[in-house]
């Protein structure tokens, strides 16, 4: 076995159920397997793709660099640099199956936590495109600002919403062991669709389970 991960891009079967339950000692069909341990997938790389900077960017997380109400403290911060009106997000996400047995991706999203709105006086957005990159899933983000009836210049107190937002595979991904599966998460509309504070977790869909990032935090000005 190398050392090193493997990609395991585009390394499907065909068939999704037999994909996830390669090597259990089931007989799913013409696939008949021997039992292994479960797979352990986890997001073992979250970052801001080259071509969305310098619009976005990660900050330390401190209270010194940026204040808000929620009651739990976020892992990281990401941010937009600047003000810009309806701003999509995008994420360079890697996840890695540390186990040895083999999984399958079959969605991937997130699932926003909470959100918070906060005054802050420095002028109005200006309209700005961001080009969309290769190898990426778009999940167009829900409607929370609008739940709330909050604007630019509105305040609003830290709530739980636990929306969830996934994006399917046309073709679920077989991940085998030591596989890396590097992506881009689009999520459209963020700026304008959000709050400008939001706790949220990276979610993938794995051998029917949820795979879930740990807690960020992002702000858009």
């Amino acid at each position: 076995m190398s050392d090193r991960p493997v990609v395991g891009k585009a390394n499907r079967t065909g068939d999704a159920q037999a994909d996830a339950y390669a090597n259990t000692g089931v007989h799913i069909g013409d696939v008949t397997i021997n039992v292994a341990p479960e797979s352990v997938v986890r997001f073992a790389h979250i970052g801001i793709p080259f071509h969305t900077s310098p619009r976005w960017a990660e900050f330390p997380h401190r209270p010194e660099v940026l204040k808000c109400e929620f009651p739990e403290a976020c892992e990281r911060l990401f941010s937009l640099t600047k003000l810009i009106y309806d701003a999509d997000l995008f994420f360079d996400l890697v996840l890695l199956n540390m186990g040895n047995s083999p999984a399958v991706i079959s969605k991937v999203g997130i699932w926003i936590e909470e959100v918070q709105q906060l005054i802050y006086m420095y002028g109005y957005p200006k309209a700005s495109k961001i080009l969309p990159a290769t190898d990426e899933y778009e999940i167009v983000m829900p409607e929370i600002r609008q739940n709330y009836n909050v604007g630019l210049m509105d305040h609003m107190a830290p709530d739980r919403v636990d929306v969830r937002a996934t994006h399917g595979l046309a073709d679920p991904l077989y991940l085998p062991p030591e596989g890396l599966y590097r992506y881009i998460l689009h999520l459209k509309s963020y700026q304008a669709n959000m709050p400008n504070h939001a706790q949220l977790r990276l979610t993938a869909e794995v051998n029917g389970k949820e795979v879930r990032s740990p807690k960020l935090h992002v702000f858009t000005r």
